[in-house]
């Protein structure tokens, strides 16, 4: 299974962004099978919070905006319930690896995909993920290319 990032969820709905097409040929690939995708509530809520957010994005959508974006990823991909064993996980990690301020999120992550048997993450902060036995984190072009998977074309508004 694959775990999308945030960021790759952003740039798939960002039509200014640069990696827009290989990250909405990923989310689309997810919605249709062709690449076993999964979600944890913890991405959907950070792709709310900066999609909301105008400091972090040019263009912001209103809440109820942002939130119909989280209910279309909802509504195409699984999403994975937090849990207990990934509690767990985390604090295995936060024992080994020591992750101060921000750094728990990624713990976070990494927990989550322990807990489920996700191996695969999908991100652009590949670099962020190393380290983590088990854990692989890719680019979406990467991914693609793996799988043989096109990318999409640009989109209009």
């Amino acid at each position: 299974m694959i775990l999308p990032d945030t960021n790759i969820l952003v740039y798939a709905v960002n039509l200014d962004a640069s990696q827009h097409e290989a990250c909405r040929a990923m989310v689309e690939a997810g919605f249709s099978g062709d690449l076993p995708m999964v979600l944890v509530p913890q991405v959907l809520l950070e792709v709310y919070a900066i999609l909301s957010d105008p400091r972090r994005v040019d263009h912001p959508l209103s809440p109820v905006e942002a939130w119909s974006q989280i209910e279309a990823y909802r509504a195409g991909l699984s999403v994975l319930d937090f849990g207990g064993k990934s509690l767990d996980a985390l604090a295995a990690l936060v024992g080994t690896r020591l992750p101060v301020a921000q750094d728990i999120f990624d713990a976070a992550l990494v927990a989550q995909m322990r807990a489920h048997g996700v191996a695969t993450l999908c991100t652009y902060d590949t670099r962020d993920f190393q380290g983590y036995p088990g854990i692989s984190a890719e680019t979406p072009e990467a991914l693609l290319k793996r799988y043989r998977l096109r990318r999409t074309r640009r989109r209009e508004q």
